[in-house]
């Protein structure tokens, strides 16, 4: 490698994210001494964003690419991703009353392994998340840092588009192998830790979304009457109130332990799920990232999530019941594999199940999904979505009004009251 195209500074797609001082040569000296066979010293270093605006809204990403000297006298270009917490002004303090650096932690130093030993065991080499590099835990903050999966040519679907059929079908079975270790872990070792018995639909958190979502539902239903959808009032008087929204997202976080529960990923959203393709374009490697958000219960959270947000929008209601076989059949050959003693669920029972929990859906619909299809957006931030005023509205009225957001509400809302789970009036 050319010293000139070793040292050439990476482009950044995010010039307003601000990165930590901490974020230096010292801090990742020893993990370079660690990871890179042969180090001799670091010749550049740069930190940048790892993620473009309205891609991220619950921590600090950034990808950190080091040239590196060999002790042969050869040089290496390496990188990084770190992730830490967001800023105090930026949201954090909503982001650490939901446990999600300590549930991510834990999923990497414990339970991720776990789950790879077991299938290891069972004759099955299963990968479902990067290597975790280094993970730092103070009072301030927990931060962890993972190989960069670009560098092996992983890469996300455009989550604007959504994910066709092969993708759906592999992040499905994907899902399923995660969620029977689980089951597995669970059945060998009890519990989980109380954190992943909390979801950010908690008492402490009742004031910021009431008040967020009072916010919101103003620039919903005006966006609403300008989707060009038809018996829009009927529709509109199928939502609920902030107060009914939050205490039936509440009842979601109780778990029926006679059931079948998993702890789910949380957020299986297409931005956390990561592809490599074989030279004749087709998917070889299915990897899920950020493990923040794990949770204790249904199945039928995660398979919701990421249905509802995730799959492209000519397949997301017209193949929904396939994608619950698709599920099922993988859930089931897992759970057989591992062993498990318990009853496995039927089919139908799957389906029960998506019913049962289907407020998951117009949760995850109203909520979730309107970040998840919003453009690159500088604007896009936690900060800004938390905040009162004209400035914020017009924020909010612009993703409600949003072409994805619309043309996505569109198909679902039809879909939902058929299903019976809009609001009953």
């Amino acid at each position: 490698m050319s010293p000139n195209s070793s040292s050439e500074k990476p482009v950044n797609p995010n010039e307003y994210l601000h990165i930590p001082k901490w974020v230096n040569e010292d801090y990742f000296l020893p993990i370079l001494e660690k990871d890179v066979p042969n180090f001799d010293k670091i010749v550049k270093f740069f930190p940048i964003a790892a993620t473009a605006p309205g891609e991220n809204y619950t921590s600090i990403m950034i990808r950190v690419v080091v040239d590196v000297l060999l002790k042969d006298g050869s040089e290496k270009k390496v990188s990084y991703i770190l992730k830490t917490v967001l800023e105090a002004d930026s949201g954090a303090d909503v982001v650490a009353g939901m446990s999600l650096f300590p549930k991510e932690k834990k999923m990497y130093e414990v339970h991720i392994p776990q789950y790879a030993k077991l299938y290891k065991e069972a004759g099955l080499d299963v990968e479902l998340a990067p290597r975790c590099l280094h993970v730092e835990s103070t009072a301030e903050l927990i931060t962890l840092v993972f190989e960069d999966l670009s560098r092996q040519n992983f890469k996300n679907a455009d989550r604007l588009k959504g994910l066709d059929m092969a993708h759906m079908r592999r992040v499905l079975q994907k899902l399923a192998e995660l969620h029977a270790a689980s089951a597995v872990v669970r059945e060998i070792n009890g519990p989980f830790d109380q954190m992943y018995s909390m979801s950010m639909y908690n008492e402490q958190s009742r004031d910021l979304f009431e008040k967020l979502n009072e916010m919101r539902q103003v620039q919903l239903f005006k966006a609403m009457r300008e989707w060009g959808m038809e018996h829009v009032d009927k529709y509109i008087a199928k939502v609920w109130s902030p107060q009914e929204v939050f205490e039936e997202a509440l009842k979601l976080n109780q778990v029926d332990e006679s059931e079948f529960n998993v702890l789910n990923h949380g957020d299986c959203w297409s931005n956390n799920i990561m592809f490599t393709y074989k030279e004749n374009g087709e998917i070889d490697r299915t990897i899920f990232v950020d493990l923040q958000m794990g949770k204790w219960g249904t199945p039928a959270q995660d398979l919701w999530y990421l249905i509802t947000t995730s799959a492209a929008l000519d397949i997301k209601v017209k193949e929904f019941d396939h994608f619950i076989q698709i599920y099922h059949e993988r859930l089931v050959e897992c759970l057989k594999l591992l062993k498990y003693s318990k009853p496995i669920p039927s089919l139908r029972d799957t389906h029960i199940m998506m019913l049962k929990y289907g407020f998951f859906g117009p949760l995850n619909a109203m909520g979730l999904m309107l970040a998840i299809l919003m453009p690159t957006d500088k604007d896009a931030n936690m900060k800004m979505m938390l905040a009162p005023g004209p400035e914020a509205d017009a924020q909010r009225y612009k993703s409600f009004i949003n072409p994805y957001y619309a043309n996505a509400m569109k198909v679902l809302l039809p879909f939902f009251d058929k299903k019976g789970l809009l609001k009953s009036v």
